[in-house]
């Protein structure tokens, strides 16, 4: 389903507090991934620059502001905008969040969770469809980390994400972080869930680090990827078509750079034992 799509190995994603870290450690970064809002309407200047970042890196823009679960059309200014930076860069694929961010004229500035139903299933996939017609290269989804689930749910996670992926026909940027911590938040066995979803659709994973606050465990992007990502990452790497993995930091960032090294180091072994190092 996927040949197509190259394989583009084990990034990180763009930040400003590490960009000269990352130039200066470029032998070990295959790709970057940049937020796609970062990059619409910007000045020319900010625009250069992106290009002269394509020109050293593969680049996957990662956006916010599709609010895949609100049932309002997507602007189509929005739209045409995330598609000339998807051209821009070349990218080999573009990924949003499957959550609302926002309705008309207020941004709840959060992922937020959706109801796990066959109406929000429908809302999802017609603006899926609009997406595709719009931007043409590949488009992914990805699993959040939630704290709360919507009452009247009509199916669990997994079959929701299912339904999504098949119904729309497309691939999946699985979060293993955000698997991890929902795990352990609301008490189920993260193996379970990712035997129950379609990995033959996963293209992209993210892997993290979060910190547990109270009683709770936060998706913050702040630590070294946890050993126990590392060991979910093999078990999905091995039954996957993944194209590329992602270390996310955004937080708390290490005095020594090569602190992210060493876990894109453990990333790439992984992905080079099932795939090939190539």
């Amino acid at each position: 389903m996927y040949s197509d799509i190259p394989r583009i190995g084990v990034g990180i994603g763009w930040r400003r507090e590490i960009a000269k870290e990352i130039l200066l450690h470029k032998e070990h970064i295959d790709w970057c991934e940049i937020i796609a809002e970062h990059y619409i309407n910007v000045t020319p200047d900010k625009l250069d620059q992106l290009s002269t970042l394509a020109g050293t890196f593969p680049i996957v823009p990662h956006s916010i502001d599709l609010s895949i679960g609100t049932d309002q059309p997507i602007e189509p200014e929005y739209l045409d905008s995330l598609s000339a930076l998807v051209k821009r860069v070349d990218a080999p694929w573009f990924t949003d969040h499957l959550c609302f961010t926002r309705v008309e004229g207020y941004n709840m500035g959060q992922l937020t969770p959706l109801q796990f139903s066959a109406e929000t299933v429908e809302i999802v996939v017609r603006k899926i469809k609009r997406i595709k017609e719009t931007v043409p290269k590949p488009f992914l989804l990805e699993n959040i980390t939630y704290y709360f689930q919507f009452p009247g749910n009509e199916m669990s996670e997994p079959a929701f994400i299912r339904r999504v992926l098949e119904e729309a026909d497309i691939g999946m940027l699985l979060d293993l972080c955000n698997v991890y911590i929902n795990s352990i938040n609301h008490g189920y066995d993260p193996y379970q869930f990712l035997e129950s979803i379609p990995l033959d659709r996963v293209v992209q994973l993210h892997i993290a680090g979060g910190h547990k606050h109270h009683t709770k465990w936060v998706d913050s992007h702040s630590a070294s990827v946890h050993a126990e990502v590392f060991s979910l990452l093999e078990f999905v790497v091995s039954r996957a078509p993944v194209k590329g993995i992602l270390l996310e930091r955004d937080d708390n960032f290490p005095p020594f750079f090569q602190e992210l090294v060493a876990d894109l180091a453990t990333a790439r072994e992984i992905l080079g034992r099932y795939h090939g190092r190539g």
